[in-house]
């Protein structure tokens, strides 16, 4: 299975968040961080905000803060969310001719519920574990850390 990029972006924006509970964050900042496009970073944002995990501060000093706390943010849950449940093939368009008789499907269908159901044992603060300051760490190397908007 392969997460979209609109995904991988999300998790990315609120690991940085969680990294900084302190602090409000501005888009530009994490853009800078993971070297993603602005333009798209909105649109995970947007996104993370309707689902009630950002919350957005208006102005000069505006930008971003988690809304939950880490260990509230489930990873299967919002994977499954931006990625949604649809079946990784389908068989009927067009119509595979062996369908009556293949076992394909069940097995797809299988492992991809193994793989939500594993993403469902952890939260946003396991992915961060033990490892805070190595992360803030790396990430200031990038140079996101100095001369932020």
């Amino acid at each position: 299975m392969h997460l979209k990029r609109f995904t991988d972006f999300a998790l990315r924006v609120l690991i940085y968040l969680a990294l900084h509970p302190q602090r409000i964050i501005s888009i530009n900042e994490i853009a800078r961080a993971f070297d993603m496009s602005r333009n798209h970073l909105l649109k995970v944002v947007n996104e993370l905000v309707a689902s009630k995990l950002v919350t957005t501060y208006r102005g000069k000093s505006g930008g971003l803060q988690l809304s939950k706390l880490p260990a509230d943010i489930n990873v299967g849950h919002l994977t499954r969310k931006l990625e949604g449940e649809s079946p990784l093939i389908n068989c009927t368009k067009p119509l595979c001719p062996i369908l009556p008789a293949c076992t394909l499907n069940q097995a797809l269908d299988e492992a991809q519920q193994a793989f939500f159901d594993q993403l469902d044992r952890y939260t946003l603060a396991d992915l961060i574990g033990n490892q805070q300051d190595r992360l803030v760490n790396l990430l200031a190397q990038t140079g996101s850390e100095a001369n932020y908007e």
